[in-house]
């Protein structure tokens, strides 16, 4: 039983994206937007190494802004407002996602439908960047997003 055990252990290991860097960026999309609106978009970043680290910025060409913002309920109402950064702590992982911190690109430079792909770099305070793609979907991952 051991045997199998180990043996099952190695090939759900096989099937896990690891290239022994410490930031893992999984789950990546952006919610298709009304016309003329800002997008939103969503991941989860896995910190893998001993140490937090800290996203601080995100860069894209699909827009001519792009924001870190967190949601909060305040005053019995829902708020948004820019973040400096979000901290990933060392074996841990943050997840960006609707109705909670989320990337924010603003003023696009076209729009973005079903189907299209973006482009970004995420930097981290550590002068990490990571190139990821961001597929535009009409729905999130999970169908109440």
């Amino acid at each position: 039983m051991k045997i199998v055990s180990a043996l099952l252990l190695v090939i759900v290991g096989c099937g896990q994206e690891h290239t022994g860097d410490p930031i893992v960026v999984r789950d990546a999309w952006i919610r298709e937007p009304p016309p003329r609106s800002p997008a939103a978009g969503y991941l989860v970043i896995e910190n893998r190494g001993g140490k937090p680290v800290e996203l601080v910025a995100v860069a894209t060409e699909a827009a001519e802004q792009t924001e870190i913002h967190i949601m909060e309920y305040k005053d019995d109402r829902m708020t948004m407002r820019p973040a400096a950064g979000i901290q990933v702590p060392a074996g841990g992982e943050v997840a960006l996602k609707p109705g909670g911190a989320h990337l924010m690109l603003m003023e696009l430079r076209q729009p973005l439908r079903d189907g299209d792909e973006v482009d970004a770099v995420l930097r981290f305070g550590d002068g990490t960047e990571r190139r990821i793609q961001l597929p535009v979907r009409k729905k999130g991952l999970y169908e109440d997003d």
